[in-house]
């Protein structure tokens, strides 16, 4: 007792809550807080009791049980994390899920706060690769894998991340079941309506099991994507029992960094290195992604690029801009600045608008190719003919409403609805004229496009191709390799861009103000 007394634990028999619980023993420590196993004196049931209790900040009277603060101008940090702990534990008590350890009870004693949790009969991955000595087998993992998915994706559905998911973090207990425990990392950085919220902090982490945005402590770009990373870090440890590599490492040579067993199948290595892309935007961006890529058949592979939209407004506007993405187009030649003269701003405004839009929607229509084509591999294997097929050796049918899957967005998956022709054909794309209905995501407004496809692109030299935007955009024109090409672009404050487009960027061609007058040229992709 005297050790455990001096390292400010509470000793064995002391009872909390008014005698309701009584501590046992002691389990664990971190840096804020320490864990008991403890018995609920009115059922005869063990819980787990974890105790707000911060290193370097708190000390405990050895007689009373008290928890003291060491120095004074500490006293801020300690009401602060002890707010967090609070928050931490009612934001636990939401998550009903069968794979996340639940929370029972939370209350103040002894100058301190503690929260009351399941108790598992059972152990953690980690204690069972160093009881065995063994790796798990890859139909173990797999076994084991859907239901830590089930519950990231609870978990993240509240906005909230775990943020240490690792071997250590995921017991099983005695019938097989698969449960998270300590959240004591997780941060719920957006509330349910996208607000920020205060409860962020200079975190703690797991080497190899934290991607770079989180090592940078960069809590801006935390999403469902950190926790698909350490998922993939964790994969990678059952598998091998070693520790999994440094993004930077990865980075330099995925292949070497992140090298499994022979025994382990392609699709599941596949899967590894797409979890840990060091690059965000190339993983996952949410469970779903996962699970849709884990239902399908054969040595299928995830795609090679994912979209990630990162929503940003301008001062007068919100409208999305993209700041980063996986295939973000670049204007050419030399750019000088938009002049930002009383003359012109509604058309220096719609431009800035409208670059932004185009680029969405041109990495909306590329990511449906890269998805086409993903579909297309299974076709591949199962002896079904990928690629474009001759319309004159494959039937064809007309769909209508036929629901289309693309990657794209840190939310979740992009979709649209296609009607129109379309090969007859296991992973068929769209082929000829056609409608496709994108839904709208996050401050990206939905809209419509009606022309021609081919290859799952949108594909129309005729002129008369039209897209739609729910926000009350348009643009009238043609379209090359899923790009804008020439037309006119009218956005819905009437200001409009006629001409040619390079990359879905307003390329040769001249702004338009609102009543039709000229308001400005560009060439070669720069205002004059």
């Amino acid at each position: 007792m005297n050790e455990q007394q001096h390292e400010g634990l509470l000793p064995e028999g002391t009872l909390l809550s008014g005698g309701k619980y009584r501590v046992e023993a002691y389990l664990a420590s971190g840096g804020f807080g320490n864990t008991y196993l403890a018995n609920d004196m009115a059922f005869n049931e063990k819980v787990v009791i974890k105790e707000l209790f911060i290193k370097g900040v708190c000390g405990r009277d050895h007689a009373t049980g008290e928890v003291s603060i060491s120095l004074s101008e500490n006293r801020r940090t300690f009401d602060a994390q002890r707010e967090k702990f609070r928050k931490e534990a009612q934001r636990l008590r939401k998550l009903n899920n069968p794979h996340i350890v639940r929370v029972h009870d939370l209350f103040d004693e002894r100058g301190t706060t503690f929260y009351v949790m399941d108790y598992i009969d059972g152990e953690s991955l980690s204690k069972r690769l160093k009881r065995t000595e063994l790796p798990l087998q890859e139909s173990e993992v797999m076994q084991l894998l859907p239901q830590v998915l089930d519950a990231l994706q609870t978990v993240h559905g509240q906005h909230m991340w775990h943020l240490d998911l690792k071997p250590a973090n995921i017991m099983v207990d005695r019938k097989g079941n698969v449960l998270l425990i300590d959240f004591g990392a997780s941060k719920q950085l957006r509330s349910a309506d996208g607000a920020s919220l205060s409860t962020s902090s200079v975190m703690s982490y797991t080497p190899g099991y934290a991607p770079t945005e989180q090592t940078e402590q960069n809590m801006e770009k935390f999403g469902p994507w950190t926790d698909l990373y350490a998922l993939g870090a964790t994969i990678y440890n059952l598998l091998t029992r070693q520790t999994p590599p440094m993004p930077s490492d990865i980075d330099e040579n995925a292949d070497d960094a992140l090298k499994l067993p022979t025994a382990v199948s392609r699709k599941t290595c596949e899967l590894v290195k797409w979890l840990m892309k060091p690059n965000r935007t190339m993983r996952p961006q949410n469970v779903e992604q996962v699970t849709e890529f884990l239902k399908e058949g054969g040595d299928s592979v995830p795609p090679k690029e994912v979209v990630h939209e990162t929503p940003v407004t301008d001062d007068d506007s919100t409208r999305t801009k993209v700041r980063e993405g996986a295939q973000r187009p670049q204007r050419q030649g030399n750019e000088k600045a938009t002049p930002t003269t009383a003359t012109k701003p509604a058309k220096t405004q719609s431009l800035r608008v409208l670059q932004g839009i185009l680029v969405v929607f041109a990495l909306i229509i590329v990511a449906t190719g890269i998805w086409a084509v993903v579909r297309n591999i299974g076709g591949e294997e199962t002896g079904e003919t990928s690629g474009t097929v001759s319309t004159e050796t494959v039937p064809m049918k007309e769909v209508k409403d036929m629901p289309m899957t693309v990657y794209g967005g840190p939310q979740n998956m992009r979709t649209y609805k296609y009607t129109g022709p379309i090969e007859d054909r296991v992973g068929a794309l769209p082929q000829g004229n056609g409608k496709a209905v994108y839904s709208a995501q996050a401050q990206i407004p939905g809209s419509t496009y009606t022309g021609a496809f081919k290859d799952g692109l949108c594909e129309d030299p005729s002129g008369n191709a039209k897209l739609v935007f729910d926000s009350g955009d348009t643009f009238v024109g043609t379209f090359v390799g899923g790009f804008y090409d020439k037309g006119r672009y009218t956005l819905s404050d009437g200001n409009s861009f006629e001409g040619s487009f390079k990359e879905s960027r307003p390329y040769n061609g001249k702004w338009y103000n609102p009543d039709g007058s000229f308001s400005a040229t560009v060439v070669n992709g720069v205002e004059q």
